[in-house]
């Protein structure tokens, strides 16, 4: 069956995560914007760092446990029990709430995106359905803050509703590490590092592009639609004219609009929706490299690639690379110590092919 076309059994999954993805990050985003509002900001900060820590650094070891269990189905339930129990948790105790959504958004991100890698069959577009509701239910979920905790009611509901669609037996997939008969990468290893400070750096650029969009009347919802887009369509333009031709294409059109457009928002949203366009590619070849690591594979781009990306942020805001080296050295050991682990799962994987 040639790359291009889709069945029924390559969509569905995708599309039920992607909606479940979507819906767990507007909880967060509502989570955190509220409590900045109701809260002082120091407060704020350190929920935000919490979630952050928990929700994408937390990604990597459930990445390694959904790996080492190989038991989809159990990491399914516990998505959608702790995402039930984060709204639960809210009304009860903010602070506790934000922290099981931290846990809850760990592993919503690494099982669904293990489940799609296995369901795509090699294919971009469908990894673009589940990514691209992230994004734009973060911004939702912000803008929609000031709204009382009783709409929780409906991101629950609909949690429910999914869950019995993601559990017919039609719809179950099994744990399958089979090598790519044509391994996209050619075997440079080195070039998934490249992949994964790409990301890196795509997120440190998508989160700073965030904050200026906040200078405009409904600019997150501006640069969440953007991101949305550019990650569906991206995800089956690359199936249609290959992921290399696309990527030639779309980042250098970013950097140019991302450079020009700083003071038009629309010109910023064709920017990012061309620039957010290659996580789901991402996604893929960093699956074609740990071909035995789907868990892991979407921690490291899903999670490990924007939690780096907001430590440089982060430190640029406090001035550490102004009063001394203490940012720059924590980010480069950083990406050192991620490197390490990527050879290391690397060499694993081959090893057991072989």
């Amino acid at each position: 069956m040639g790359v291009n076309n889709y069945n029924k059994n390559h969509l569905r999954l995708p599309v039920l995560w992607g909606l479940l993805h979507g819906i767990n990050d507007w909880v967060a985003g509502y989570m955190l914007a509220s409590f900045a509002i109701r809260n002082d900001s120091k407060d704020a900060m350190l929920m935000l760092i919490v979630y952050a820590i928990i929700g994408f650094g937390g990604q990597l070891p459930v990445g390694m446990w959904l790996d080492s269990s190989r038991s989809f189905k159990s990491f399914s339930k516990a998505s959608l029990i702790l995402l039930l129990v984060s709204l639960v948790t809210w009304c009860i105790n903010p602070y506790a709430g934000i922290v099981v959504a931290g846990f809850s958004s760990a592993f919503v991100h690494v099982t669904g995106g293990a489940v799609c890698l296995e369901a795509s069959d090699n294919r971009v577009g469908p990894l673009g359905l589940f990514t691209a509701p992230g994004v734009l239910g973060l911004a939702l979920g912000t803008v929609s803050s000031s709204l009382s905790a009783f709409w929780l009611l409906v991101p629950g509901l609909s949690v429910l509703l999914i869950s019995v669609f993601l559990f017919r037996q039609k719809n179950s997939i099994v744990f399958h590490a089979a090598q790519p008969a044509k391994p996209l990468l050619d075997g440079h290893d080195w070039i998934m590092l490249g992949i994964l400070l790409t990301v890196t750096l795509r997120s440190l650029v998508y989160d700073i592009i965030q904050q200026v969009g906040q200078h405009w009347q409904q600019g997150l919802l501006v640069i969440g639609i953007s991101a949305f887009l550019g990650k569906i369509i991206g995800g089956f333009v690359a199936d249609k004219i290959g992921w290399k031709t696309w990527v030639y294409i779309t980042l250098p059109l970013a950097f140019v609009l991302l450079q020009f457009g700083r003071d038009n928002i629309y010109m910023l949203g064709f920017g990012i929706a061309c620039l957010q366009s290659s996580v789901p590619i991402s996604l893929l070849l960093m699956r074609q490299s740990l071909p035995q690591y789907p868990g892991v594979s979407s921690a490291m781009v899903l999670g490990v690639g924007i939690a780096l990306a907001g430590l440089p942020l982060y430190v640029i805001d406090h001035g550490h690379f102004v009063d001394g080296w203490f940012g720059v050295v924590g980010f480069v050991a950083a990406l050192v110590l991620i490197g390490i682990v990527f050879l290391v799962l690397r060499k694993l994987a081959m090893r057991r092919i072989s």
